[in-house]
């Protein structure tokens, strides 16, 4: 991936990219592994300017069921507002 992928620029106080449609998430999208997820939202957060972590994982059997990635300024706003 490399810096042509987005277009950013600095608009009436705000910080506008134009990201290439392939790295922007959309309801319904399916990965085959939990690596292709890690690896999209990372590619995806370089251009955006936030970072991403794993803030929970359900396991079965020691399989993954279910895992939440969620942005890093979530988490913040969430533990302040408790």
């Amino acid at each position: 991936m490399n810096d042509s992928s987005s277009d950013c620029q600095l608009n009436q106080s705000e910080f506008l990219c134009d990201v290439d449609e392939q790295l922007v998430p959309k309801v319904g999208i399916t990965f085959n592994t939990l690596e292709e997820v890690r690896k999209f939202y990372k590619n995806y957060s370089k251009f955006t300017d936030f970072s991403t972590k794993i803030w929970s994982t359900n396991k079965k059997k020691n399989e993954i069921q279910n895992q939440l990635i969620t942005c890093i300024r979530e988490m913040k706003i969430e533990h302040i507002s408790n």
